[in-house]
């Protein structure tokens, strides 16, 4: 390849349109990207994908079992109108392109504008890289799933009112604190929080594989259980606090990615193994919607509120 064709390698540019104010596709785009980011097949993790975020200026992909692979770090945010990141994933930061995205009102929406560039630092490599990101599957695709989250939907599929509600009552009663030691064996405050957020890891991760049609779907909870995992989850976080901050947005990612099913994905069957202090309480195929919606709101989440509040007394 010669120097100029390098040199001019141009950018990838790809645009979608949605209906919602540019503040609104800003924060679809930044707080809810684990929601709606094609995780089983642009992701490190695959299958393993829990979510991505954008924490302390960097962009981060997160497995369901906490484990981290950075994507790129902010080089400027702009909200509601532009956001730049260079861009890595599964690579080094030297090894950089750059990502620019733009939102700005049209009509009653929002033109969102993604462009791709910096090919030129790949030298002879150039027009590979940037050929990735080309085509079917590439950018005009991510932006698809992106749109699918930055709508309201008019009909949705299930009524999450009762998960919103159950949720804000757990983190109501989380920033209560006042809490104390707990039993011997017991958790204590930070290690619910912490096992709270990583099953909603878990619990986007079977989202995300409906959305792409898998079939053969496991959910177990061993992982979010994990004392080592749960510690790891709680130094990352470094104050109960942040660790309340960082449960509420894999909160708000979990509902937003079980928001995006339809009918047939919701009442899909997962197989669920799930422990109970060491016992298996439950091992078999469950309705997606029995577990993500309806027991995590009359059951899940208002145990762990009285486990806290326990803690408190």
């Amino acid at each position: 390849m010669t120097e100029a064709m390098i040199e001019t390698a141009p950018p990838v540019v790809r645009a979608t349109w949605v209906r919602c104010a540019p503040t609104r596709a800003f924060e679809a785009f930044t707080d809810q990207i684990g929601a709606w980011w094609p995780l089983p097949t642009h992701g490190i993790y695959g299958d393993r994908a829990g979510g991505a975020a954008f924490e302390g200026g960097r962009l981060v992909e997160r497995s369901v079992a906490g484990e981290e692979s950075v994507w790129g770090s902010v080089l400027a945010w702009e909200p509601p109108d532009r956001l730049v990141v260079s861009w890595h994933p599964g690579g080094e930061p030297d090894q950089a392109s750059e990502v620019e995205v733009t939102f700005a009102a049209e009509g009653d929406g929002t033109r969102v504008v993604l462009e791709h560039r910096g090919w030129e630092r790949f030298g002879d490599s150039a027009m590979l890289k940037r050929r990735r990101y080309v085509g079917p599957g590439a950018w005009g695709a991510v932006l698809e799933h992106f749109a699918d989250v930055a709508e309201d939907r008019v009909d949705p599929a299930v009524d999450l009112g009762a998960l919103r509600s159950a949720y804000d009552a757990f983190f109501a009663e989380a920033a209560r604190g006042g809490f104390g030691e707990p039993e011997p064996g017991e958790w204590d405050a930070a290690q619910v929080l912490a096992h709270v957020a990583l099953n909603d890891l878990a619990m986007t991760a079977i989202a995300h594989a409906l959305v792409h049609r898998r079939t053969d779907l496991r959910l177990g909870n061993l992982v979010c259980q994990d004392r080592e995992v749960m510690a790891a989850e709680i130094d990352r976080a470094g104050s109960l606090e942040a660790l309340i901050g960082m449960g509420r947005r894999a909160a708000d990612v979990a509902i937003a990615a079980v928001s995006r099913l339809d009918e047939d994905q919701l009442d899909a069957l997962v197989h669920c193994t799930l422990h109970h202090d060491g016992e298996v309480v439950l091992d078999q195929p469950m309705p997606w919607v029995q577990i993500a919606v309806h027991l995590q709101a009359s059951r899940h989440l208002p145990a762990h509120v009285e486990q806290l509040a326990k803690l408190r007394g």
